[in-house]
């Protein structure tokens, strides 16, 4: 049997190596509990980056769609424009042909009348001339 000494003894260093135990337990829980809470930071930090990228990423291609549509849109403008403008080119040259043809349609008309007026004034002279020769004759 022991004797109480080493009792003692191995009393004494089992609560030495227990409290040992103990503190390299506790230690190596803080240890994974900090690890845990570096990795849950981690995976927090890299979420709202990811979530920060998107956004941005959305809001790019918001703008970018916006742009677009704003060029598209001046282009469209641009593009109606210069059809205004064909048609307005187009309709002046109408109205000029159209001038043109009224103006040359008075002058053959004032020509006929003019002729008219020379043929009816050669027709009064035969007639006077006519009424001459009868009254002589």
């Amino acid at each position: 049997m022991k004797s109480f000494e080493t009792l003692s003894e191995d009393l004494a260093t089992r609560r030495a190596e227990l409290k040992q135990r103990q503190r390299e337990q506790g230690s190596r829980f803080k240890q994974k509990s900090a690890a845990m809470v570096d990795t849950q930071k981690q995976r927090s930090s890299d979420a709202q980056k990811r979530a920060s990228d998107d956004s941005k990423a959305a809001l790019d291609r918001i703008k970018q769609r916006a742009a677009a549509k704003a060029a598209a849109d001046r282009a469209r403008k641009v593009k109606q424009k210069e059809r205004d403008d064909i048609s307005k080119e187009i309709e002046a040259s109408r109205e000029q042909k159209k001038d043109e043809i009224e103006q040359k349609r008075d002058e053959r008309k004032d020509d006929i009348k003019a002729r008219e007026k020379k043929r009816m004034g050669k027709e009064r002279k035969r007639e006077e001339l006519q009424k001459t020769l009868d009254t002589v004759g």
